[in-house]
């Protein structure tokens, strides 16, 4: 895994734009996904789930103390692909553990492959940010885009997916888990391998090799710093928290409304069901929303485009509550593809717009750093409505949790408006 970038070879960032933003999103598939529908299946209800979930997802925050520190002890692409390989370590250890009584240690596998996952992330983000150039960040968002859900839709409905086909065939609970796993882990490698490919090929730079440590951690004072003085610091920040407010809270409950139950108010989808409906949607839906949204931003540019993409990511967001009003007798699965996909299209578009703001705040000298901040507060506006979007949806219902849910896009779009101002001074 020693990077030796060959000058003489043509540059692809696409190669690890795809390699390292597909592997980024497996743990957190893992976490956000397979975990809760496991849960549901076991009759566990959705206050505690969601709690879980959402605990799991705070801890990568944690990622802002520790991982600018990752800088000191090697090249950022020799790290991120030692990273990788740790999380594909872990996903085998948990082929070892699952379906065990040793709740202890997986736990602690749980732990250290989200501590993995979060450095992971700070280092690729960084990379991101200063190794490309404005117009260049614009032209692979789609692919980045893509890339992560891709991932999250293998290793999360995928995943659920592959434990189905298993239990079909040999009807032993365990084995199906275990293998699974497997299956993932042996993805992982390709992916990895990719990653490593794409990197080889990067040019030098010797911004990398600074020896002098203490100037490094110097550096990354100044950089918070500076972020902290940013007039548009405050602006990006309410983006960051409202702008995709009401699908964050939606996303928390879609997964266990379209398995609860029609009687519980649910789609009453079972395992194969879902995992194919989201799987089908999802890749295609957010692969055309990507594109798209990266293409409406190159053209019209990020000021212009941030809030007709979040109006756009906020409409299709009636139709999941519309399905709520409308359980019993459900919809047809044609329906509901046609609602979950349009869904996916809106939110891969529009998510390209929130995602280049964040960049273009964070660029500059020390981009990690600031980026990692960012991207910190954007893990905990996805996760923190965890803490108490389960018990909400148990009181209001899905049908009443998702309109409240829908109330959230008006600050998100006055969020959004506030932000185009702003970037349009810039």
């Amino acid at each position: 895994m020693h990077e030796q970038p060959n000058p003489s070879l043509t540059r692809i960032p696409w190669l690890w734009v795809l390699g390292g933003f597909l592997f980024q999103t497996i743990p957190a598939a893992l976490r956000d996904e397979a975990l809760p529908i496991a849960l549901k299946n076991h009759g566990v209800n959705d206050g505690t789930i969601t709690q879980v979930v959402g605990v799991l997802g705070l801890i990568v925050a944690l990622k802002i103390f520790w991982a600018p520190f990752l800088s000191l002890l090697g090249k950022p692409r020799t790290l991120i692909v030692s990273c990788q390989a740790g999380i594909i370590i872990c996903v085998l250890l948990l082929n070892q553990f699952i379906g065990s009584e040793q709740v202890v240690s997986l736990a602690i596998i749980l732990c250290v492959m989200t501590l993995l996952s979060g450095g992971h992330d700070f280092l690729l983000d960084g990379y991101y940010v200063h190794s490309l150039n404005d117009l260049q960040r614009a032209k692979y968002s789609g692919l980045l885009n893509f890339a992560s859900k891709l991932g999250q839709v293998i290793a999360g409905p995928g995943l659920i997916y592959l434990t189905w086909f298993i239990h079909n065939h040999s009807n032993q609970t365990t084995y199906d888990i275990g293998a699974a796993l497997i299956g993932l882990a042996g993805l992982s490698l390709v992916i990895l391998l990719l990653t490593q490919w794409g990197f080889r090929r990067e040019p030098h730079n010797s911004d990398e090799e600074n020896s002098d440590k203490l100037s490094i951690l110097k550096e990354m004072g100044v950089a918070l710093k500076s972020l902290y003085h940013d007039s548009r610091l405050p602006i990006i920040i309410g983006l960051i928290f409202f702008y995709r407010a009401s699908e964050v809270h939606m996303n928390h409950i879609v997964k266990l409304f379209a398995k609860a139950s029609t009687l519980q108010g649910g789609l009453g989808l079972d395992d194969e069901t879902y995992a194919y409906l989201r799987i089908t949607t999802a890749i295609l839906g957010l692969a055309i929303g990507g594109i798209l949204g990266s293409a409406i931003v190159t053209r019209r540019g990020l000021a212009k485009s941030l809030v007709p993409l979040g109006i756009c990511m906020h409409l299709p967001l009636i139709g999941i509550s519309w399905l709520s009003f409308h359980v019993n007798p459900a919809p047809s699965l044609t329906v509901i593809s046609i609602i979950f996909f349009i869904e996916y299209l809106a939110f891969g578009a529009g998510l390209c717009a929130l995602i280049l703001a964040m960049m273009k705040l964070a660029a500059g000298p020390q981009a990690a750093v600031r980026y990692a901040l960012l991207s910190t507060l954007s893990l905990i506006a996805v996760y923190l409505p965890g803490l108490w979007a389960g018990k909400l949806s148990n009181y209001l219902g899905y049908s009443g949790y998702f309109i409240a849910a829908l109330a959230l896009a008006i600050p998100g779009i006055l969020a959004a408006i506030l932000a185009a101002k702003k970037l349009e001074e810039a």
